[in-house]
């Protein structure tokens, strides 16, 4: 029996080494995604595809989205992203939609051909609700025109009569002495990493239906949108002596990849432009002595007026974008650009050898975020580190971006004595002072007390590294086997029992009829508040308690949707089951991000009052969220 369990262990290395090499053959992922999971009915969503590990792409196809409406787009955008110290590269493809009605709808995947090979992408899920949820508010940032009436813009006063067309006066010169697309930088040079903003703007001093036909693309650039203004908003400003009316088309903040001379693409506006004929005016003199709107009566009957159809776009601008510099550069630095502080902290001071310890490493500042990784921690003797997790608190709407990255490491001691963790490094490049620095943590002092020899499991969601010895050590003793070997039997007999069980209550059920009504308990159950005691705990002034409360909550909440037993509930068998149920992959982020960010409070010393309102009003969002994916299951 030994033998056979070696030989079936040895069978098991084999295919989970089969598994990492297929892994790591797999390097093109091309993946679907959909935010807001949840928008009104005139609201609107971003869908992306996005091909990684690749810039050969010869060829996305959208997926059919008969239920919605294109309202702009694609957008493209290219360039590379570091995680983990590992560079991938992907290419992507945006599209802004809005609903044509209510209801829960799945998109179909969609086809690439990346290096000549094809691929299909995931499908997303989105909801789609009656009233307003607020999420639609960036439409501005792509679409600043929609539903914009002829007369709805007042004219700046110097505008004079430039909508009126006189005779012989040829309407398309017209137009481009009076309208115009304009791409505005901040700067048009800076190093690797540093944020440059660009923004595109329409000047005009017409009456004009525009639309975005085409969003620029930033190629080499990572691209973060700013929130804009609504699409009735705008601004009057002068340019050569002249006033124009001035919105905002889309504005970005873009962290350059790569060194070189980087073109920032074009942004094209499809204008519906409309004039009032001089020799109509001259008829009816008394139409300029009111406000312009009153010419959307109808009072203007069509031989009045003139209508041109012009494209417009803005002229190509280039950004020079400067390598860091190779003096002076640290041996650890990983690309990090912006201004950055670092501390450490620990969950325990003092623990057994049981327990197990986390260590908190929080670098905070502004800069290109993306390339802040984990920093070497120099464990010392007798302490066992593991692969960090980690938590953003990113605010994107400034600039350049500013927050913090949280990296959480567990670890292990295997004997009782007083440790010291040393200091940590972190550097990056300071573009102000256009030179390296380097910033430390202080050492943390750690006291280990013997443990009863039942450690704790400290690493969740981490592999063992001693796995491979205690199966050795365990399959060593024959007792063990033995007992191993009749639990399995025993296991067999009860699953061959329970299934003959089931197919007999299959066939007994068939024979009854169902009544169809709700049970009690779900009655009951949809009456109570999931999160009661959380809510009386929001405004306390003890937040730890508030954080503690509302993390048992939340699991208790997740285990009964998803139907997870609570020993068996993590964050691997939850993603497994609401991906099974079709819940939208943007929902499983979601709740993954509020789960860390509820257990990171737990045993941070410092704990976030202000953050208690956000987190509790998520948590009561999502758990409503997957009721919906629980009714229709």
């Amino acid at each position: 029996m030994p033998v056979m369990m070696r030989s079936f262990l040895s069978n098991l290395f084999l295919f989970a080494c089969l598994l990492c090499a297929a892994d790591a053959t797999a390097q093109v992922r091309f993946s679907a995604s959909i935010a807001p999971a949840v928008i009104g009915k005139n609201e609107y969503a971003q869908l992306k595809l996005t091909v990684e590990n690749s810039t050969d792409v010869q060829q996305i196809v959208p997926p059919v989205l008969k239920n919605f409406t294109i309202v702009s787009g694609p957008s493209q955008e290219s360039g590379m992203s570091m995680v983990n110290g590992h560079v991938k590269q992907y290419v992507a493809l945006s599209y802004t939609l809005q609903p044509k009605s209510t209801g829960s709808f799945v998109i179909p995947p969609a086809t690439a051909r990346v290096e000549g090979t094809p691929y299909k992408s995931n499908a997303v899920s989105i909801q789609v609700v009656a009233g307003s949820t607020g999420n639609g508010q960036q439409q501005a940032a792509t679409n600043p025109f929609a539903g914009m009436g002829i007369f709805d813009e007042p004219v700046p006063r110097a505008a004079g009569r430039d909508f009126i067309l006189k005779k012989g006066e040829d309407p398309q010169e017209k137009i481009r002495k009076n309208m115009f697309v304009s791409l505005e930088v901040d700067r048009q040079s800076c190093y690797v990493g540093e944020p440059v903003v660009a923004t595109y703007k329409l000047y005009t001093r017409l009456k004009s239906e525009s639309n975005m036909v085409k969003n620029p693309s930033f190629n080499g650039f990572s691209v973060i949108d700013l929130q804009q203004p609504d699409n009735t908003n705008y601004r009057v400003e002068s340019k050569n002596g002249k006033e124009y009316n001035v919105y905002i088309i889309r504005k970005v903040q873009l962290y350059p990849l790569l060194p070189g001379e980087l073109e920032l693409g074009t942004a094209e506006i499809e204008n519906n432009v409309h004039f009032i004929k001089a020799e109509y005016i001259n008829q009816r003199p008394d139409l300029l002595d009111g406000l312009l709107p009153d010419f959307s009566d109808g009072v203007i009957p069509p031989e009045g007026m003139e209508h041109q159809k012009v494209i417009l776009q803005n002229k190509p601008l280039t950004i020079t974008v400067k390598p860091l510099p190779e003096t002076n550069k640290p041996v650890d630095y990983k690309g990090a650009v912006g201004t950055f502080t670092i501390e450490t902290k620990v969950e325990k001071n003092s623990f057994s050898t049981d327990d197990g310890g986390r260590m908190a490493v929080i670098i905070s500042g502004e800069g290109n975020f993306t390339m802040v990784n984990a920093p070497e921690i120099g464990w010392p003797a007798g302490m066992e580190g593991f692969d960090a997790k980690t938590t953003e608190d990113l605010y994107k709407g400034t600039v350049p971006v500013g927050g913090r990255k949280i990296f959480e490491f567990p670890f292990t001691v295997s004997k009782a004595g007083d440790y010291t963790i040393p200091a940590i490094s972190f550097s990056f490049f300071d573009p102000r002072q256009g030179a390296y620095r380097l910033v430390q943590s202080k050492p943390l002092a750690v006291t280990v007390t013997p443990g009863t020899g039942k450690p704790t499991d400290t690493k969740p969601g981490n592999p063992v590294k001693n796995e491979d010895s205690l199966l050795v050590s365990f399959f060593r003793s024959r007792l063990r086997v033995v007992s191993v070997v009749a639990v399995l039997i025993i296991l067999g007999l009860i699953f061959w029992l329970r299934r003959d069980l089931k197919k007999e209550k299959k066939n007994t059920a068939e024979q009854t009829p169902v009544a169809d009504k709700t049970p009690v308990e779900e009655i009951i159950e949809s009456q109570q508040h999931p999160f009661g005691a959380s809510e009386k705990l929001l405004f306390s002034e003890d937040a730890k308690t508030f954080y503690i409360t509302l993390n048992e909550e939340l699991k208790k909440q997740v285990a009964k949707k998803l139907s997870i037993p609570a020993e068996s509930l993590n964050r691997r068998s939850i993603a497994s089951r609401m991906d099974a149920m079709g819940i939208a992959h943007d929902t499983i982020i979601q709740l993954s991000d509020l789960i860390d960010a509820i257990e990171f409070q737990l045993y941070t010393p410092v704990v976030e009052e202000e953050k208690r309102q956000a987190m509790y009003t998520k948590a009561n969002e999502l758990v409503q969220l997957l009721n919906t994916y629980r009714h229709q299951a």
